[in-house]
């Protein structure tokens, strides 16, 4: 059973969530952190990103960052553009883009289930991710950014988002930059909702291994949070989009040898466009050209050996071009698919970068797989779009600290 607990939150006032909420902190660099809250003194970005009121001078890690970020959560509240709710809260999310409809739960996940394993992870996370959040956290006494988890349809619960939708009242509603329509309702009965998760029979985390583990990091503080701050969607609603690799520098390869090397672990034929998504099919940009690198999975390996990613790992980039950690690699850099693969052609085109591999997206069931049998994904291997916002609700635990 998944065990879920309402939380004791700050919600965004409803007149100011366009200036308040905003995109993830890890998905936007410090140039564009500062570009997205220009003119703007009320998005949390300046709490989750306070690194972009300094210079790059200064680390993102560095102290004054900190205490920057929690003078800038107590104005927010102090202004009341975050207010406290008046009992523990359930939350239901739903996020528009274009024809694709989403909708999660917003509750606190049981720090028990995130030890156990019956919230589990795909991903390694870097210790000094995971620092920089514990030290924010500390310092602001809260929880800002929601970790987004999967969890089997249960149609109880679809119901019970259907009946919420329908009949409750909007507490607030935000387009993006994108253009994605976020919308948040609060649960009218959460114990409920608290009771129908004990039917589901485990829940994934999707995207936000690095806030999972730094709240973890802070259960037994005191004060510290109640629980991971997480949004459960069930995971036929969640789409995943490609994570696509850039080879900045062919060394010690030309594109000859590249080729050459590609032919001797997959079938290497010429595309007019970037391979169409398909698990087995995949893309190569190279001289202006794109090529298919095809091959099979075999269907006794482990989940991990099936994936796209790890056969372009294994079977070319660690042999050909010596990449030993993709992760750290300096000749390495990683695409997400919203950019789409036009993106992939202009880096390669325009000398940014000397070659580009195009991935098919993951499928949650591949996801689940990994997961389920206590293994890890490549690293970037997954890109779940649309991306929630942070700011319309936040799990505070106790005072900042100066």
């Amino acid at each position: 059973m998944v065990k879920i607990h309402p939380l004791e939150a700050l919600a965004v006032d409803p007149t100011r969530a366009d200036r308040v909420t905003c995109v993830p902190y890890d998905i936007v660099s410090r140039s564009e952190s500062r570009q997205l809250a220009k003119d703007n003194p009320d998005t949390l970005l300046r709490v989750d990103r306070a690194d972009l009121e300094f210079s790059d001078a200064v680390k993102f890690n560095a102290p004054e960052v900190y205490s920057r970020a929690a003078r800038n959560f107590d104005r927010l509240v102090q202004n009341q553009a975050l207010r406290p709710e008046s009992a523990p809260t359930i939350y239901l999310v739903r996020m528009i883009d274009g024809t694709h409809r989403q909708r999660g739960l917003a509750a606190l996940a049981d720090f028990a289930d995130y030890a156990s394993g019956q919230l589990r992870k795909h991903e390694f996370t870097r210790p000094d991710k995971e620092d920089d959040r514990v030290t924010l956290i500390r310092h602001l006494g809260a929880l800002t950014g929601p970790v987004l988890a999967a969890y089997p349809d249960l149609p109880a619960l679809t119901q019970a988002m259907n009946e919420i939708e329908a009949r409750e009242k909007p507490l607030a509603e935000v387009t993006d930059e994108r253009g994605v329509i976020h919308t948040v309702w609060r649960c009218p009965d959460p114990a409920t909702i608290v009771k129908l998760f004990a039917q589901v029979p485990r829940a994934y985390i999707a995207d936000g291994h690095h806030r999972a583990a730094a709240a973890a990091r802070l259960a037994t503080e005191k004060p510290g949070p109640s629980g991971i701050l997480t949004v459960y969607f069930p995971a036929s609603e969640l789409r995943i989009l490609p994570y696509h690799r850039l080879v900045l520098k062919l060394d010690p390869l030309s594109q000859e040898t590249l080729l050459t090397a590609a032919r001797k672990s997959f079938t290497v034929t010429h595309s007019t466009g970037a391979p169409p998504d398909e698990t087995g099919k995949i893309g190569l940009f190279l001289g202006g050209q794109w090529y298919q690198l095809s091959w099979k999975a075999d269907p006794k390996s482990d989940p991990v050996a099936r994936l796209d990613a790890s056969a372009l790992q294994d079977r070319l980039l660690g042999p050909a071009l010596q990449v030993k950690d993709p992760r750290t690699d300096p000749r390495l850099d990683f695409v997400g698919g919203i950019h789409g693969t036009q993106g992939l052609e202009q880096k390669v085109l325009s000398g940014q970068a000397a070659a580009a591999f195009s991935l098919p997206a993951v499928s949650m069931s591949q996801i689940l797989a990994v997961a389920d049998a206590d293994q890890i994904m490549p690293p970037k291997s997954t890109w779940f779009e649309p991306k929630l916002r942070s700011g319309f609700y936040v799990h505070r635990f106790g005072p900042t600290r100066p």
